[in-house]
C-alpha cells in the first residue's frame, strides 16, 4: 500500500514538472515541442483551440485505442497521466502569476528540459506511461511491425514542420536543446539510487585487501582466476560493486596495503541479485 501511494505520488509530481515546464517556459518562450504538446501548439495556432483541451481531447482517444487494442492492463498504466497532465496544464494556464517569469529562451530551453526528463523518469519509475504519441507508436508496431523509434520520429518530424511554420530557426535549435536535454534528464532520473560504481583490484595481497572490503566496510567481493601477462604467474583479482560514497576510503586503504595495486573504476548503471535486489543472507 505504501508503495502504491509513493508511485501515485511520482505520478503526481512527475505530470506538475512536465506540465509547468511546458506552460511556463516552452509555451511562453516559443519553444518547439514535439509530441502530443507539440500537436497542441498547433491546434491553438491554426484553429485557437486551447492547448490543454487539444492535449485532452487527443490523450483520450490514444488511450481508448490503447485499452481497444492493447488491452486492459497496458490502458491502466497509463489512465492517471492520461487525465491528470491536461488538467494540470489548464490550471497552470490559468495561473496568471507563475507566468512570463523568465524570458530569456535559451535558459528557458535549458531548465524546460531539465524538468520534463525529471518528469517522465519519475512516471516511468513506477511502471506507468506518460500516455500520447507513445500509444501509438507502440500500436502500430504490434499491427503493422513498424520500430516504435520509426513511428515516433514521423510523427515528431510533422510536428516540428508544422511548427516551423510559425517559428524561426533559432527557436527549431532551442527546440532541439530542449530535446536533448530532456533524453539526458530522462536517463539520469531513471538510474538515480541505482548507479553504483564496480572496483577491479590485482594486487598480490589480495587476501588482505578482501578481507578489509568484507569485515570494515560491509561490502560483497568476488575472486577472480587470473593470470599476470609479463610472469604468467597465477593472480586473484578482486571484484566489488560498491556505493559511490564507499569508494574513497576503500581506495585509500588499499593503497595502505598494497602501495602498488592495480586499481580500476568504472561506473555501473544497474545491478541485480544478493545484497542489492535481494536481502543479504
Amino acid at each position: 500500500m505504501k508503495q502504491k501511494l509513493l508511485n501515485i505520488g511520482y505520478i503526481f509530481l512527475g505530470n506538475i514538472c512536465i506540465a509547468f515546464a511546458l506552460s511556463t517556459l516552452i509555451l511562453e518562450n516559443n519553444i518547439i515541442a514535439g509530441g502530443v504538446s507539440g500537436i497542441g501548439i498547433v491546434m491553438n495556432y491554426y484553429f485557437g483551440i486551447s492547448i490543454s483541451m487539444s492535449v485532452a481531447l487527443i490523450n483520450i482517444v490514444l488511450f481508448l485505442l490503447g485499452l481497444i487494442f492493447l488491452g486492459k492492463a497496458f490502458a491502466m498504466s497509463t489512465l492517471i497521466s492520461t487525465f491528470l497532465f491536461p488538467m494540470i496544464l489548464d490550471v497552470f494556464e490559468k495561473t496568471t502569476f507563475i507566468h512570463h517569469y523568465l524570458n530569456d529562451p535559451l535558459l528557458a530551453c535549458v531548465i524546460a528540459g531539465f524538468l520534463m526528463g525529471i518528469g517522465i523518469g519519475l512516471i516511468l519509475k513506477t511502471n506507468a506511461s506518460t500516455g500520447g504519441i507513445d500509444i501509438l507508436a507502440i500500436l502500430m508496431n504490434k499491427k503493422l511491425n513498424i520500430p516504435v523509434h520509426i513511428v515516433l520520429n514521423v510523427i515528431d518530424l510533422i510536428v516540428l514542420i508544422l511548427q516551423f511554420s510559425f517559428n524561426d530557426t533559432t527557436h527549431v535549435i532551442y527546440g532541439i536543446i530542449t530535446v536533448m536535454i530532456t533524453s539526458l534528464m530522462l536517463k539520469r532520473t531513471l538510474m538515480a539510487g541505482t548507479s553504483l560504481t564496480q572496483l577491479l583490484v590485482m594486487s598480490d595481497s589480495y587476501e588482505s585487501i578482501r578481507e578489509m572490503i568484507l569485515h570494515e566496510h560491509d561490502a560483497g567481493v568476488t575472486l577472480l582466476a587470473g593470470e599476470k601477462g609479463y610472469t604468467q604467474e597465477s593472480s586473484q583479482l578482486i571484484l566489488s560493486i560498491l556505493p559511490y560514497r564507499k569508494l574513497p576510503i576503500i581506495k585509500e586503504k588499499i593503497l595502505k596495503i598494497d602501495a602498488h595495486a592495480f586499481i580500476i573504476v568504472s561506473h555501473v548503471d544497474e545491478v541485480g541479485g544478493q545484497g542489492f535486489t535481494f536481502a543479504k543472507r
